[in-house]
């Protein structure tokens, strides 16, 4: 009977849970993409015609959120659908260990692989997977050696951060340029196109991580010349009224206020935003990198229509973490606002009815849920080692909402000693932090400042976070569960293991 198993296995995938062949996935990761740096989310300046046509023709998430909002956690998170506190795959101590091979063996796409899909990934994979143990990890992500390229059938990626520009030798991180590409984003266009053609009538998971729009800023200039004429108006909230509300260790620790003004130790001109020539040149070669990962959807939909496979493929794009560009005069992410936090999520499903089609779904999801969503797609069920829950619910409307929480954390405090490694703990500051958020309340503790310092915000009555309510009296048993909620969060998740 065991030897039927990969007979019953092709069967499966020719009818799928659907009744018909098993989907199609594509999942596009960008890198560094604020929630509303595109065109379908009211924003004038950016330039994402494709990106806008999916999303009028899928269904856009308005309410969702990133679970670590910085590259590394974010990549492990998603793909083995874990909080950073039981991953413990980040930047900082105590969550500076490497994925063990085991573990990813439980990822989204050693899943699908096993289940007979043809896989592939592409661009910037961001984590190290190695051993069977946990250790500290030493870099290793910057290693292809320590990146998991026999658990796809097809790999393209790439350690580290890679290039946007080939090698003299015409190379891009390590792979022949044989398409004479010119950019990072056109070589991976290629790439993808390649693995749609390879993959032939087989059921695939395709999984393509940018670099775009990550720093250094640098598009591809037919791209960066549609902005020239732009003046694009800086954020909102990028003043000094909504600097000075920030608490004191983000104003002096963080790394994002030091860039914004300038006073980092490697001083970085292209991050300076203070100065309005400087972010001019950022914006408008960060919208322009966004505008090449435009392109390349662009080019993937239409090879998907060509190859007439495009009514079978489901395509999923969102973010590993969003960017202050500006805002409350930071630079960077991490940081537990909603600009670093909040996701853009647009999921376009072939599948779906028309009258489902351009829909802005308002339910409460975060990152912990992409996995889950992805095999559930695929037809199959996720491991006990996912905590989420799948929003396939919310795409069709058999739900109207998955969560009424929704978690998260920073860990990353750029290598500054933990609270027990200083002489006096009593003084000890950090911008480490956790979040509990509703549709209503986002709840933002920074437990590891003596005395805690804690925020509470109405995302409904002050989307911009201006007026902190933690103190306010008819706030209070807001307050109260929302701690309460925190503390079971971080009982059961912030393992650090």
């Amino acid at each position: 009977m065991r030897n039927l198993f990969p007979i019953f296995l092709l069967m499966w995938l020719s009818v799928g849970a659907y009744g018909q062949q098993a989907p199609n996935i594509i999942f596009l990761l960008t890198d560094d993409l604020r929630w509303d740096a595109l065109g379908y989310m009211g924003n004038e300046f950016v330039i994402t015609p494709n990106i806008d046509q999916m999303a009028a023709a899928g269904v856009t998430f308005q309410n969702a959120y990133h679970t670590s909002p910085i590259c590394m956690p974010s990549r492990a998170g998603i793909m083995l659908g874990a909080y950073l506190g039981t991953h413990s795959s980040g930047f900082d101590r105590p969550t500076n260990r490497v994925i063990t091979r085991q573990e990813f063996e439980k990822s989204y796409p050693a899943l699908l692989r096993k289940a007979g899909y043809y896989t592939g990934f592409i661009g910037k994979f961001g984590f190290a997977v190695r051993g069977d143990q946990k250790e500290l990890n030493n870099r290793y992500q910057d290693r292809s050696e320590n990146l998991p390229a026999n658990q796809f059938d097809q790999w393209y990626g790439f350690p580290g951060q890679g290039a946007y520009f080939p090698k003299d030798d015409g190379t891009f991180n390590g792979y022949e340029n044989k398409w004479s590409a010119k950019h990072l984003n056109e070589f991976m266009g290629f790439q993808a196109i390649d693995f749609i053609e390879k993959a032939g009538d087989r059921s695939f998971c395709l999984s393509i991580s940018f670099k775009a729009p990550h720093a250094p800023f640098t598009p591809e200039p037919d791209l960066r010349k549609q902005y020239d004429a732009m003046e694009v108006p800086r954020m909102e909230n990028d003043d000094p009224a909504f600097f000075g509300r920030l608490p004191e260790p983000v104003k002096s620790q963080s790394r994002n206020a030091a860039w914004y003004f300038g006073t980092t130790k490697s001083y970085r001109k292209d991050w300076h935003l203070e100065k309005e020539e400087i972010y001019q040149a950022f914006i408008k070669n960060y919208y322009a990198l966004i505008s090449g990962v435009d392109r390349v959807v662009g080019r993937i939909r239409e090879t998907l229509e060509e190859k007439g496979i495009a009514g079978q493929t489901i395509i999923v794009l969102t973010s590993d973490n969003g960017f202050f560009c500006g805002s409350r005069q930071l630079t960077g992410k991490a940081l537990l606002y909603q600009e670093s936090i909040r996701a853009p999520m647009v999921v376009f499903d072939p599948r779906l009815a028309a009258a489902d089609r351009g829909r802005k779904e308002v339910g409460l999801i975060s990152h912990i849920d992409i996995a889950p969503t992805i095999l559930d797609l695929a037809g199959l069920k996720k491991p006990r080692s996912m905590p989420g829950k799948s929003f396939v619910p919310l795409l069709s409307r058999q739900r109207e909402s998955i969560h009424r929480f929704v978690f998260g954390e920073n860990n990353f405090n750029n290598g500054l000693p933990s609270a027990g490694e200083v002489e006096d703990p009593s003084q000890y500051q950090s911008i480490r932090s956790k979040f509990v958020l509703t549709e209503t309340y986002k709840y933002i503790r920074y437990q590891e400042c003596n005395p805690v310092i804690e925020e509470l915000w109405s995302l409904q009555d002050d989307p911009l976070e201006t007026k902190n309510l933690i103190r306010d009296p008819a706030f209070r048993s807001v307050a109260r569960k929302m701690r309460k909620k925190l503390d079971a969060f971080e009982r059961k998740y912030v393992l650090y293991r």
